[in-house]
């Protein structure tokens, strides 16, 4: 069964996948059965659906119960039940185990669900898998649907997304050669299902000097087009029918385009809870008000779409995070109830104890408590950034980006390398593989006495010189030839670290005063700018343009206040 979408699909990627799963799968299975279901789900489905439904959403249509598929299961023989899984042949013996009985038993194994059945993909169904469905008698004879979903990705935001492959990063770079068929099929399948989501068939462009992104970029539009080969009912944007917007364009980039920026100290909510706390799958464990009450328990939250304030705050500096908190905090314990509250207790309350108290009132109680919690967690990143001098590290990892000071001016190399080898020997390990990787990659390699000097004052564990020295499988050279001994260290950087100046920057604070080269590149695309010889198209682009969208963010002023541990950059220097 094809994708089939009635209406005009929405631009959130999240609502894309959440309307695709409630009208795909639960509505179409309710109206085919009236009765209470069981859904059962393997380990990547799993994933894919929790990303953008909750238990009350699952209940809404008649789902009583969510189990494992490779655990053992109760039976519910009254009940229906959805199998959502990843078409593998290995899920798909698992589903096979419910419907048949072990060769040599010697009693029939009863079935584990009534006969209602129905069966959704993530993916596309390898013909391996439906062999195997229709030699399953017992099975397919309850079989009331089976379908494609086309929703192998985590939808982790409104406009992020990302394929939960953890491990591919080391065999997408085992050679710069080629992309490897097995795992530029699997990229470029799951890829088509983000674009069947969102019905787009985007115009494709990639880097002419990666072989890399050129070999997925040819993957997928094979398979984009096979898919809608497949698929006659399903629409795109710009096809006939639906001409209120043109053909996206999709642009195939890998890491080798921005090797710097994963190592730079970032200094937004998200990036430094992400870099400097102990966060796993959007879950984070904080101690409240551990000076009030030392025996409190650790809280365990979600940092996710479903906490507004997370969405608000999370992509602005924390300095602003921290002050926004201060402030709506503030505002309430200075309401009327928040007076009254002071009143009667008939003594003098800190912030910190107001607010306290003021989560005691019904109506406060679900804001106050996340306010605090986020207060909590800025708190704890702070604390990580003045407890590892992240301030001091960070204005010259700027300084490195950027090839130039806070104030403007360019450094010679010989006192930059003095301050490289100060801050290697006061550093802790981690920052240390950091700040040499972000040395190289900024000046395009060191002279090998300068690399070895560093990685002997850094006292770099193998691990970390292992680190080091992939880099060169991203195309970062290790190593530079002989220089002039006058040459400044404006002269070593790479064309695309010069191209961003201050102007370019939204940033108000000198410690991220630098600008990731991707803005660069998105802003041009985003303009119709972005040069067809150096990102070439798969096909010819359409006439009048190269797939933008013809407009930019404008920027704005703002009238914030700065924490007092950083400084505002002078957008006067470029």
């Amino acid at each position: 069964q094809s994708p089939s979408p009635s209406q005009k699909a929405p631009d959130d990627l999240r609502s894309c996948v959440q309307n695709r799963i409630i009208s795909d799968v639960f509505q179409n299975s309710c109206a085919k059965f009236p009765g209470w279901m069981v859904l059962v789900v393997d380990e990547p489905a799993l994933r894919t659906i929790s990303s953008v439904l909750g238990m009350y959403d699952l209940m809404e249509h008649r789902i009583t119960l969510t189990e494992s598929l490779g655990k053992k299961r109760a039976p519910f023989r009254e009940m229906g039940v959805i199998y959502l899984v990843s078409p593998t042949e290995e899920s798909v013996d698992k589903i096979i185990e419910d419907w048949t009985t072990p060769a040599g038993a010697t009693k029939k194994k009863p079935h584990l669900y009534g006969d209602n059945v129905f069966i959704y993909f993530l993916n596309k169904i390898p013909d391996s898998v439906i062999f195997k469905i229709k030699k399953c008698k017992s099975l397919l004879r309850r079989i009331k649907a089976l379908a494609e979903l086309n929703v192998d990705f985590l939808a982790k935001e409104k406009r992020v997304f990302h394929f939960d492959m953890k491990s591919s990063f080391a065999n997408i770079f085992q050679s710069r050669q080629s992309l490897m068929p097995d795992v530029g099929q699997l990229l470029g399948s799951k890829l088509v299902t983000v674009c069947a989501s969102m019905n787009e068939y985007p115009h494709i462009r990639y880097p002419a000097n990666s072989q890399l992104c050129n070999d997925l970029a040819m993957t997928f539009h094979s398979l984009m087009n096979g898919f809608i080969g497949s698929n006659p009912t399903w629409w795109y944007y710009g096809g006939e029918g639906h001409k209120e917007r043109d053909r996206s364009t999709l642009l195939i980039l890998d890491r080798s385009s921005d090797v710097l920026s994963p190592f730079m100290h970032e200094f937004t909510y998200q990036a430094m809870v992400n870099d400097l706390l102990p966060i796993e799958d959007d879950k984070i464990s904080y101690k409240p008000d551990v000076a009030e009450n030392p025996d409190v328990e650790e809280k365990e939250v979600l940092l996710n779409e479903n906490d507004q304030i997370w969405v608000e705050l999370k992509t602005k500096h924390i300095a602003d995070v921290i002050q926004t908190l201060s402030t709506r905090i503030r505002d309430i314990v200075n309401s009327d109830s928040g007076a009254k509250l002071a009143k009667d207790s008939g003594k003098s309350m800190s912030l910190s104890q107001m607010a306290s108290a003021l989560r005691s009132l019904p109506e406060y109680r679900e804001v106050m408590s996340k306010l605090s919690q986020h207060m909590h967690i800025s708190h704890q990143c702070m604390a990580d950034f003045n407890k590892q001098d992240l301030l001091k590290l960070s204005e010259l990892e700027q300084t490195l980006a950027t090839g130039i000071t806070e104030e403007g001016q360019t450094p010679r190399n010989s006192e930059l390398m003095k301050d490289v080898e100060s801050m290697l020997a006061e550093t802790n390990s981690s920052n240390a593989a950091r700040l040499i990787a972000i040395t190289i990659i900024s000046q395009n390699g060191l002279p090998p006495g300068d690399k070895e000097r560093l990685f002997e004052v850094a006292q770099l564990s193998p691990e970390d010189k292992n680190l080091i020295q992939n880099l060169e499988r991203l195309g970062v050279s290790l190593e530079q030839a002989e220089v002039s001994k006058i040459s400044t260290m404006k002269s070593m950087f790479r064309p695309t670290a010069r191209r961003a100046t201050a102007h370019d920057n939204d940033s108000e604070y000198a410690s991220s005063r630098y600008v990731c080269n991707l803005k660069l590149v998105l802003e041009e695309l985003a303009n119709d700018q972005l040069s067809m010889e150096t990102y070439p198209s798969i096909l010819p682009m359409p006439a009048g343009g190269g797939g933008g969208v013809a407009s930019v963010r404008k920027k704005t002023g703002s009238a914030r206040t700065g924490h007092s541990r950083f400084k505002k950059a002078d957008k006067g220097t470029s």
